[in-house]
């Protein structure tokens, strides 16, 4: 209490002059300090609408770029269901060992599996893999040419390695995987 009386005396003691000018000093500061609070205030806001823009439009694109997506994959399921009821008893092994016998081929091992995919709810797919040793790399070729014609299957893997040269001098060893989509069996 005793400040603010010091502070009162030395207030009534200022001449009228002094008194002015003091507290347009006084008022020219706050006129100062709110300004730059304000300033800082508009600046702040200004940079926070920008991020908010820009955040809005990268979303904008995503969520664009993701119902693209959908779109794309919607027409493949179509075309994947419309080749599925072409021939819904399709085997793999039957047109494996089809183009294989078209090309001449002999097989040395081979394992089929199926596998239920949790994305695809209405199919598994099934698998065949095969080995067939010392086989040329053209004969090779026109086999996959052969598996691109059939449009229910695709091929998942392919290693090729170098023959024994001693057995078959200029050929290969292969393994690949091929598989196809098949319709799971209803259960009631």
């Amino acid at each position: 209490m005793e400040f603010l009386n010091k502070i009162r005396d030395w207030v009534q003691d200022l001449e009228e002059k002094d008194f002015f000018k003091y507290l347009g000093i006084m008022l020219v500061v706050l006129v100062v300090i709110i300004s730059f609070l304000m300033y800082r205030y508009y600046r702040k806001i200004g940079s926070l609408q920008e991020r908010i823009i820009d955040t809005n439009e990268i979303r904008e694109e995503k969520v664009k770029e993701i119902l693209t997506k959908h779109e794309i994959v919607k027409k493949r399921k179509a075309k994947v269901d419309a080749i599925i009821a072409k021939k819904e008893d399709f085997n793999i092994l039957e047109v494996f060992e089809a183009s294989l016998k078209k090309l001449n081929i002999e097989w040395t091992k081979r394992e089929e599996t199926s596998k239920d995919l949790p994305e695809l709810e209405k199919y598994i797919e099934s698998e065949l893999n095969a080995s067939i040793e010392g086989i040329k790399m053209d004969k090779l070729c026109r086999l996959l040419q052969e598996f691109e014609k059939n449009e229910r299957i695709y091929t998942k893997e392919l290693h090729i390695k170098k023959s024994d040269p001693k057995k078959t001098p200029e050929a290969i060893d292969v393994s690949l995987t091929i598989a196809t989509l098949l319709p799971k069996a209803e259960t009631t």
